[in-house]
């Protein structure tokens, strides 16, 4: 199992520190590019339950079909969680997006289509400079006859155990990869020096250094491990943590991405993250030392449950119409759920007022009709949503030799 991007640790010294590649989603390749994400499991087993169908790929497509890249759960029947970066890029996700059902990616039992996505961008940073890698995709149907998952935030006294991790990614070095897969990876730590989470101690780190090329006998190379040590960290506890790289261990690698690190709760698979990084791809593609994986810390969880009550409506609010103003409520008002406002019934519309809030505001274009006007040759209308602002516009026809009339249905210059 491979996360879906790779953050590459480069075998030369640059500056004076070791150096770390992007990451990337998986592209069938048996080669590695560091500038892309692209993880599956490894040392994994295969999981064909329909049990876990909850746990299903994410489906792109390239001009002939939708072809899995990242790996993604169903937490709510119409709501998939997946990584941020699996979706950042998606210019149209209802054409370009499915979430493909079933043990075997490239030949779903379902492929859902996509209403939207959402990714939780409250703030940037960290690594891969995402901040939380986070993301809900909305489908335009709901699934019917699979269960979805629950989600948690993993706590203190979680790290040491032994989690599952899910996904669709690459298995070996021959490029297999888009069968779902499990293997057990050890909670190592959460936030912190990453190298630290990989290895225990500098010591260990420094055992290791020929993986780098860099000699640490030499004081130059010595520098460089130590800052590499202290600068290569983890985000904050809570928000990233390090999957993997135990004893007897699977191994998250490309195409894994936005897959679940889950655990059994009260019998319950119950997922608290998602496979967002690793840390080193060897020569043949091969994802090692474990695995970053976003955790659903109090941010993530918020964004969820507002996702879920409140799917795609922004945080400022919306117009759904001219005269219906859409938003959610807070957690001050009871907790997150839609409220609709018909303006109409004051004679009003829905648009944003003098502080830029959304509200009922007046109607910038009142006396004039949805046709349009004739005001002898210049003809008034108002603007459409797709021109800004709504505001009247007028065009004096006389200007082009031509008289304003009314012509199926609109005011417009006739010559």
């Amino acid at each position: 199992m491979r996360s879906a991007r790779t953050a590459h640790l480069s075998t030369i010294l640059l500056g004076a520190a070791l150096a770390a590649g992007a990451t990337a989603c998986t592209d069938g390749t048996d080669g590695t590019d560091t500038g892309t994400t692209a993880e599956e499991i490894i040392g994994g087993v295969p999981v064909r339950s329909p049990k876990l169908d909850a746990v299903g790929a994410l489906g792109y497509f390239d001009g002939a079909g939708f072809r899995p890249r990242c790996s993604a759960t169903l937490i709510a029947p119409t709501l998939v969680l997946t990584a941020e970066h699996c979706v950042d890029f998606v210019g149209d996700p209802t054409t370009e997006l499915r979430f493909l059902i079933g043990f075997d990616a490239f030949h779903p039992t379902r492929s859902v289509p996509v209403r939207g996505i959402v990714m939780e961008q409250s703030w940037a940073g960290g690594y891969i400079g995402l901040g939380n890698d986070i993301a809900v995709v909305h489908l335009a149907e709901p699934v019917i006859g699979v269960t979805p998952l629950p989600i948690a935030t993993p706590t203190a006294d979680l790290r040491g155990k032994h989690f599952a991790g899910i996904g669709y990614g690459r298995q070996d070095a021959l490029g297999n990869y888009g069968t779902r897969m499990t293997g057990t990876m050890t909670y190592q730590q959460s936030g912190g020096r990453m190298f630290e989470a990989i290895y225990g101690s500098f010591a260990g780190f420094l055992a290791d250094a020929d993986r780098y090329g860099v000699d640490p006998s030499t004081p130059d190379g010595l520098a460089a491990f130590e800052q590499a040590w202290e600068e290569y960290r983890l985000l904050d506890d809570g928000v990233e943590g390090w999957f993997g790289n135990g004893p007897g261990n699977a191994q998250a690698c490309h195409g894994d991405s936005g897959g679940p690190i889950a655990l059994a709760v009260n019998g319950k698979t119950t997922v608290f993250g998602v496979a967002s990084w690793v840390a080193w791809v060897d020569e043949q593609a091969l994802c090692e030392l474990g695995a970053a994986y976003a955790t659903l810390n109090s941010t993530a969880m918020d964004f969820i449950a507002y996702e879920t009550a409140c799917p795609m409506i922004p945080r400022e609010g919306t117009c759904a119409d001219l005269t219906t103003a859409v938003r959610c409520a807070t957690p001050a008002e009871g907790g997150y759920r839609e409220l609709r406002t018909d303006c109409s019934a004051l004679g009003l519309i829905c648009g944003t007022d003098e502080t830029g809030a959304l509200g009922c505001v007046e109607d910038p274009c009142d006396g004039v009709p949805t046709e349009g006007i004739c005001e002898g040759d210049v003809a008034v209308r108002c603007t459409s949503p797709a021109e800004g602002p709504r505001r009247p516009v007028s065009t004096d026809c006389a200007t082009v030799g031509a008289t304003c009339a009314i012509v199926d249905g609109q005011a417009t210059c006739e010559l």
